[in-house]
């Protein structure tokens, strides 16, 4: 393990890191509109020095199990739900991008275009998300 700064407990670059969790999360990101996918950069930018401290902090209560930070454990994010507002925001954030961008990936962007460019600026702007995802769900 490395004691760089800007190295992971995994030896990886924070940006290395937040591409494979983006990977693992999501996919690949690389089809999505440009500003989709540099929202969803920024959000995992964001989101996984947070995590990754957290999963450090629970590896050194746990010196016995070294917790694995990718895939992304979805009972730590719950538990980050916990912490401090900074946190809470942060999380929410995260988990919504991704409901938002799989279901963006799962609209058919040529039989739906409406509806995938709708739902792709609502990502990227922070629209009003409540009622555009539940007109994706009603339909």
């Amino acid at each position: 393990m490395a004691n760089k700064k800007n190295t992971t407990i995994e030896g990886q670059s924070m940006q290395q890191l937040i591409e494979s969790a983006i990977k693992s999360e999501i996919g690949d990101i690389d089809m999505l509109p440009h500003a989709v996918a540099a929202h969803v950069r920024d959000v995992y930018g964001e989101f996984m020095p947070v995590y990754t401290e957290m999963i450090r902090i629970k590896g050194n209560k746990h010196r016995d199990r070294r917790p694995a930070i990718l895939p992304v454990d979805p009972d730590m994010v719950e538990d980050m739900l916990h912490f401090f507002s900074d946190y809470q925001h942060l999380t929410r954030a995260f988990k919504r991008l991704n409901r938002e961008v799989k279901t963006l990936l799962a609209i058919d962007r040529h039989s739906e275009p409406h509806r995938y460019d709708e739902l792709a600026q609502s990502i990227v702007s922070g629209g009003d998300r409540r009622s555009l995802m539940k007109s994706i769900l009603e339909e």
